[in-house]
């Protein structure tokens, strides 16, 4: 796997975890309010929903930072690919 594949990999992973444990958290608070059952509910609403976000980031998150970028007109923020010279 080259590194840039597993970037997009780690980085959907860590943001799809944050965005639906915090979405999942507001909506079970707003549901349950703050009793014992919160965390159970939560906890199951997050197991659920974090696999998806994950897939949905991982499918279509390049097509929506293209999309983003080209609206901005800005030049894509790509890594370079060649190594780095060491001194």
């Amino acid at each position: 796997m080259n590194r840039f594949l597993f970037a997009h990999l780690l980085f959907s992973a860590v943001t799809s975890a944050l965005m639906s444990s915090l979405v999942c958290g507001v909506a079970t608070f707003r549901m349950v309010g703050a009793s014992a059952a919160f965390v159970h509910v939560w906890s199951g609403a997050w197991f659920f929903a974090w696999p998806v976000a994950f897939i949905v980031l991982v499918s279509i998150g390049p097509f929506v930072r293209k999309t983003v970028y080209r609206g901005c007109k800005c030049p894509m923020a790509v890594p370079s690919q060649e190594p780095h010279e060491t001194r």
